[in-house]
């Protein structure tokens, strides 16, 4: 009996403990609610979001601290975190409609637009009177048919007077273009509620469509201070006089969001905006800490750091800052917008492209994604993927110029002039006193040879935009081709006769000249034009055409070095003696005279640019030459001789992939240059990309004038025209003649290997192949069949998947190579990453069935067997 009346006394004190623990806990969860829920009520943001936290850690199925820290992470502009937590309240509580509807606005704020659609429609099924339901179910309205289901269910909406009805109806006519419809419908939300902010916040960003910048700034204030300081509001405010240029009101809205309101996250973001705007950079790194003190993955707040880190030239840091903030929100299309933007500045293309690919996928009507994944396909040759998305774009947005100059250069390098015209015409109409249309469909014409068809575009341009000197020298340039040398001189007349007296007057006068042949009246113009400015380059190369013409040099040298004797730093002197010797090939003489031309300004950057092309061509140092044309890409980065001589030097460097971007961003500026196409069908060649290679090099075989390097321009095309089939394809005796001959032309290297091929000489092929790579570490095409051949006749596994990932790394968007790596890693036992690169091959190539045979394995292999 005793030891029952012991084991009852333990049992009781067991049981007493457990209930006293129980107690306690429960105790400490509502002590602990009730402190969070004082906080949030008192707007102590962060001790609230903390002791929810604490909260959720004693009761993890707390609908309500979810929710919370939810509307608090939304209130602080931060939808991605507050998406998070939002759902998880809504999952524990799905009849709350406010929180579906916070929810819901998550998904809008960062592009998700079904699935803000989906909860929508959730709480209309719940509330069909909730108003902030179908404003948010209009503004997730995208598509054709989202918007004519948004239109039905307006329809049921049975308040039919309230604001929340009008907003709805003009966010549907913003969808569909029709301004005046949504103007009208807002001028009825704000009669029926003239303190809506979002009524004004909505009138506003119709004003700003309209260009009616006072209007917009009234309106945008009016909601921000209806709105409390912590509000989106306040934001949009801060955002639009950011856009304005009006950084006093920035500061004074910052300002105060960060007194009322210290834990308010775009407050810090805005005061270190205008520190990186004011280029005091640490300063907007410490005020950034107050941020990522709060929310260490801040999206703006990261996206901000990046860019004062390349502004301090840590491009490196940069990146992994975005490429982190991309690891923990791999889904979100901005992100992807912006990480492409850092590969960009890092000069790794293909990586941006993958990017701005992933951006697009997840939100096909990101207009800044679809326009530079555009840009980027433009400028690496790939113009016929820019006219599809870009004529799409128009559509929805026919006023974006962007995107109009981007299809008119697309169907350009296509030679479809007539096609770029027609884009260009329909731009001049929507903006009749804007000159960069015409400019364009002049540039177009001229490209296309209708000179007088250019001529009308120039002088419509040159009515707009009467102080452009590009535009003097293209009708220049037109009436000299003629030869009409009269109305030439005519126009420089009237064009500069307030300014008779003018460098850029003279420097005309001078042209027309030359092209006369009046040699002397010409020098005496141009000698005039340079003790004006120095500056002027294009002075210098006219002159020594002049001496060149009149078998003057010797006597040029003479004088010129008479000059310097009396004042030995004259800039123009000492330019233009350095540009005969460099004519004369007096090498070393030319390189002294820009050297000492340098020592007294070491910015000129014409100097700059010539010697880093004379060290490049002429005199064998090639560090020198990149020092030196980095620095004149720094000081005059839009330049396109001095892109040109860049990219020249990054070529014979090896680093033909920089040196591709660089030479097209030249070509596209100087469109009737024949050594910049020389350089940029040389660079196109190295990269195996052979149509842009093939059109550069013919355009610079079909010019008039000779340069430097036209013969090999004849040389590299016509190997490029030789095929590998047809009756121009070399045999491969041929093939192995020229690899004796030209060991390092990566192209004869690569036909060779494709001979070996049909030829079923598998090693002999991959020799080949290994030898293009060789030239070119960079060349996918060369990592592509090196995989086949090891995957395939060679069968050497560890090879075929060392060179597929080499193929990925260098082409990680083209859905071939991620099919070619697919495949080698189902091979090599790898399925499940084998599946995931067939998912993107087949994304992109979905009617592919040797593909889709791929990918049923590769989902089999790992389980999915419905799939």
């Amino acid at each position: 009996m005793q030891t029952s009346k012991i084991i009852f006394r333990v049992g009781a004190f067991i049981l007493a403990v457990i209930l006293i623990a129980g107690c306690t806990k429960e105790a400490k969860k509502a002590r602990l609610l009730g402190e969070a829920n004082a906080y949030f009520k008192a707007g102590n943001y962060d001790k609230a979001k903390l002791t929810y936290l604490n909260a959720l850690q004693l009761d993890p199925q707390n609908a309500l601290a979810f929710e919370r820290i939810g509307a608090m992470w939304q209130d602080d502009g931060a939808p991605l975190r507050a998406g998070a937590f939002l759902a998880k309240a809504s999952e524990l509580d799905p009849k709350n409609v406010q929180n579906r509807i916070r929810l819901a606005r998550c998904y809008v704020a960062t592009g998700r637009f079904d699935d803000g659609t989906k909860e929508a429609l959730k709480v209309l099924e719940q509330a069909p009177d909730n108003g902030d339901a179908i404003i948010t179910l209009t503004e997730a309205a995208r598509s054709k048919e989202d918007i004519e289901s948004a239109e039905e269910q307006l329809q049921k909406f049975p308040k039919k007077n309230d604001a929340s009805f009008y907003l709805a109806v003009a966010n549907l006519s913003f969808s569909g273009g029709d301004l005046s419809t949504a103007g009208n419908a807002l001028q009825q939300a704000l009669a029926a509620d003239p303190k809506s902010s979002a009524a004004h916040i909505a009138m506003g960003n119709l004003h700003l469509v309209q260009k009616d910048l006072k209007q917009a700034g009234e309106e945008f204030k009016k909601a921000a201070y209806l709105a409390p300081v912590r509000s989106i509001e306040r934001s949009k405010y801060a955002e639009f006089k950011w856009g304005v240029g009006d950084a006093d009101e920035v500061r004074t809205i910052a300002s105060d969001m960060t007194k009322n309101a210290p834990d308010y996250l775009p407050g810090w973001f805005w005061l270190a905006e205008l520190a990186y705007k004011d280029k005091k950079y640490d300063e907007a790194l410490s005020l950034l800490e107050n941020v990522f003190g709060r929310d260490a993955e801040y999206v703006d707040g990261r996206r901000l750091q990046s860019d004062v880190l390349l502004a301090k030239g840590d491009a490196k840091k940069a990146l992994e800052v975005l490429e982190r903030l991309d690891q923990t929100y791999p889904d979100v299309a901005f992100i992807k917008y912006k990480l492409a933007g850092a590969y960009l500045r890092n000069n790794n293309v293909n990586q941006a492209k993958v990017a701005l690919d992933q951006a697009v996928s997840l939100n096909p009507d990101y207009d800044d994604a679809v326009l530079l994944l555009a840009q980027v396909n433009l400028s690496t040759g790939h113009a016929e993927a820019v006219i599809e998305p870009m004529t799409r774009l128009l559509k929805r947005r026919p006023d974006l110029r962007t995107a109009a100059l981007v299809l008119a250069g697309a169907y350009g390098s296509l030679d479809r002039f007539d096609d770029a015209a027609r884009v260009l015409v329909e731009q001049a109409k929507l903006a009749p006193k804007d000159p960069q249309p015409h400019i364009a469909l002049g540039m177009t014409y001229r490209q296309a040879k209708r000179n007088d068809e250019a001529r009308q575009a120039f002088e419509k341009a040159a009515q707009l935009a009467p102080d452009n000197l590009f535009l003097v020298d293209q009708l220049v340039e037109l009436d000299v081709l003629d030869k009409h040398f009269d109305a030439a001189r005519q126009f420089i007349q009237r064009q500069f006769q307030k300014t008779p007296n003018s460098p850029a007057s003279r420097f005309f006068q001078g042209k027309i000249l030359v092209a006369e042949g009046k040699w002397d009246a010409a020098e005496a113009e141009l000698q005039r034009t340079l003790q004006l400015d120095p500056n002027f380059a294009g002075a210098y190369d006219l002159l020594v055409q002049i001496y060149i013409a009149t078998n003057k040099l010797p006597q040029a040298v003479s004088q010129l070095q008479g000059l310097l004797s009396k004042n030995p730093n004259n800039t123009a002197a000492l330019m233009t003696l350095a540009l005969v010797h460099e004519r004369t090939k007096n090498f070393p003489e030319a390189r002294d005279a820009y050297e000492k031309l340098l020592s007294t300004a070491p910015n000129f950057v014409p100097a700059l640019n010539n010697l880093a092309y004379l060290y490049t061509e002429h005199l064998n140092n090639l560090d020198k030459a990149y020092e030196l044309a980095s620095k004149a890409r720094e000081l005059l980065g839009q330049d396109a001789s001095v892109g040109d001589t860049f990219g020249w030097v990054l070529y014979k460097r090896g680093d033909y992939q920089q040196a591709l971007s660089i030479l097209q961003e030249s070509a596209g500026k100087v469109i009737d240059n024949p050594e910049i196409q020389f350089h940029l069908g040389m660079a196109a060649y190295m990269m195996g990309q052979t149509d842009l290679a093939r059109v550069a090099l013919r355009k610079a075989v079909n010019a008039t004038k000779d340069f430097p390097g036209k013969e090999e321009s004849k040389r590299r095309l016509a190997l490029l025209d030789s095929g590998t089939s047809g009756p121009l394809e070399l045999s491969t005796s041929q093939l192995e003649a020229m690899t004796k001959e030209q060991p390092n032309d990566v192209i004869v290297q690569m036909r060779l290997g494709e001979a070996y091929e049909k030829q079923g000489a598998a090693e002999k092929a991959a020799a080949a192949y290994e030898q293009a790579l060789k030239l070119n570490a960079k060349l996918a095409a060369a990592a592509t069949k090196l995989a086949q051949l090891y995957a395939g006749p060679l069968q050497n596994r560890e090879k075929a998947l060392a060179y597929a990932k080499k193929a990925r790394e260098l082409a990680p968007a083209y859905p071939q190579v991620a099919a070619l790596v697919g495949k080698v890693a189902y091979e090599s036992g790898n399925f499940t990453w084998s599946y995931s690169l067939l998912q993107e091959a087949v994304r992109q190539r979905a009617n592919d069935p040797s593909l889709l045979h791929d990918l049923a394995w590769a989902a089999y292999s790992i389980g999915k067997v419905n799939e």
